[in-house]
Order: structure tokens, then C-alpha cells, then sequence
């Protein structure tokens, strides 16, 4: 079995993903890190910077297709792993990915509070600008909906500490 945490940027998976990890003892995978990698350590903002957001998402499509038969992971996903780009260039569900994504294993959705997602990732420059020309809380709003119908549980995790979060998992999982 392996775990799967989606979410928006900001929602902490990386550091839940991290903390599940010592208490099951499971190794994280990062789909980001795995980009990074691939790229010769090139950030990913200088990476869509270089190329573009339709290539990224190709990138993350095979990254998947790589991990299709993983067993005893947690899966630390990117925050547009479940989205495509349509030939205009705009964001949509990505039905490819999902399919790969809920083949892998159990799928978590983290949440935070809405205002909360928006002051952990402003101005952030580690994180690639996700659109010119639309605020991130209008993104938010249009990919909220498709991360809560992918996911198989989902923890607001605002008011609780990653050691907290990771036992509501563990005890979710029953392992």
C-alpha cells in the first residue's frame, strides 16, 4: 500500500509526508525532488522558466508513470499534480494523472484554512508563479473542488501539529 498526500501549495504535505514517514516507516517520495533531480538540481521555477507550465505537467505525468508500481511509499505530491493544461493554456483536472494516482494507493487530501494558504505561500520564491495574470486565491478556489472529489480522506490540518496530523493518518490507515 502506498500513501498519497494532495493538497494545495502551502498545506504542509511535505512535512506531514516527512513526520508519517519515522512512525511508519515508510520512505517519502517527492514528485518535486524527483523533478529537481531529473533536471540536473535546476529549481522548478527556473525549470517552467526554462520551458513551460504544459511541459512541467507532462514532467509530473511521467513521474508517475515511473512510481506506477510502488509498493510502501507516502507519495508527496506537487500541488498541480491533479491538473493539465488544455491546448489554450488553461488549467484542468487531469483525469491521466488521477487514474495513476488512486492505482498507487490511498489518496490524502490536506486542508488548511483558505486565509491561511494564502499567507504561507505570498511571496514565497521557492514556488514556481502560477499564473500572471490570476491571484492565487482565485486558482485556490477552482482547484479546491477537485482536490476534495480525488481525495479518499481529507484533514484540516490548521489547528493540529504534523506529529498530530500523522497519528489521525496512522489511525485512519489502521496501521
Amino acid at each position: 500500500m502506498n500513501i498519497i498526500f494532495i493538497g494545495p501549495r502551502g498545506a504542509g504535505k511535505s512535512k506531514v509526508s516527512r513526520t508519517l514517514s519515522k512512525r511508519i516507516d515508510y520512505p517519502v517520495v517527492s514528485t518535486d525532488s524527483i523533478i529537481v533531480y531529473e533536471n540536473g538540481g535546476m529549481p522548478i521555477p527556473k525549470y517552467i522558466e526554462n520551458n513551460d507550465w504544459k511541459t512541467f505537467r507532462d514532467l509530473e505525468y511521467s513521474i508517475l508513470q515511473k512510481l506506477e508500481n510502488a509498493d510502501g511509499i507516502i507519495l508527496d505530491c506537487g500541488g498541480g499534480i491533479l491538473f493539465d493544461l488544455d491546448a489554450n493554456g488553461n488549467e484542468i483536472p487531469s483525469e491521466r494523472k488521477l487514474q495513476i494516482l488512486k492505482k498507487l494507493g490511498r489518496i490524502i487530501l490536506l486542508e488548511r484554512d483558505f486565509k491561511e494558504l494564502l499567507d504561507k505561500v505570498e511571496g514565497d520564491k521557492t514556488r514556481p508563479d502560477l499564473a500572471k495574470n490570476k491571484a492565487y486565491s482565485e486558482i485556490l478556489k477552482k482547484r479546491l473542488p477537485i482536490y476534495e472529489n480525488a481525495a479518499h480522506y481529507k484533514l484540516n490540518i490548521s489547528n493540529l501539529s504534523k506529529e498530530e496530523a500523522a497519528d489521525k493518518i496512522k489511525d485512519w490507515l489502521g496501521i
